[in-house]
């Protein structure tokens, strides 16, 4: 059964939730989900170059994980978008 999870960096519903931490790629903020980054947001390096506690600031302030993935990023499909961030 499929369960979507949410992102770590943008919060969308992007992520198979059977599959955590198996570097899937947000296809919203387009980070790559590793299973170290989520266990510790400070740490640079990995799948990511960048932190995930900065990739969240980025995502926060232009919409990608950083300024090269921009090109890479699409807006959430209306299922993934958590029931706390829905505007009816």
């Amino acid at each position: 059964m499929y369960t979507q999870s949410p992102c770590p960096c943008c919060g969308y519903l992007t992520f198979d939730e059977d599959s955590l931490g198996e570097y899937e790629i947000c296809a919203v903020c387009f980070w790559e989900d590793d299973p170290v980054q989520r266990e510790d947001p400070t740490y640079a390096g990995g799948a990511n170059t960048m932190s995930l506690e900065q990739a969240r600031k980025n995502f926060a302030e232009f919409g990608a994980k950083s300024h090269e993935s921009v090109i890479n990023v699409r807006n959430p499909l209306p299922d993934q978008i958590p029931p706390h961030i829905k505007k009816d």
